[in-house]
């Protein structure tokens, strides 16, 4: 369950795909060709059209994308996200 605050959105998540995509000159059906996600997924990943998504289908977006798989992670899951609480481990406090 998310905290109060957070909003699953793929913005973020979305341009990078399209970023990488680019830059490795692949096209939708060849991404989906090689990781086992299918076209639609795809197209909804790169559209922001998600509101959650499958680890295993990061980790395949990942690969494909030749990404390390963290970084595709935190893209999902916070990027452009406003955090409820984030812990100071220099002064132990929460801030």
């Amino acid at each position: 369950m998310l905290k109060e605050g957070y909003v699953m959105s793929g913005i973020d998540l979305a341009e990078y795909i399209q970023e990488r995509m680019d830059a490795l000159n692949l096209s939708v059906t060849a991404a989906a060709e090689r990781s086992g996600v299918s076209r639609q997924t795809w197209h909804k990943l790169m559209r922001a059209d998600i509101q959650e998504a499958k680890l295993s289908t990061l980790m395949r977006v990942a690969r494909t994308l030749d990404t390390p798989a963290p970084h595709l992670l935190n893209l999902y899951f916070y990027s452009g996200r406003k955090r409820v609480h984030a812990y100071e481990i220099s002064t132990n406090q929460f801030v």
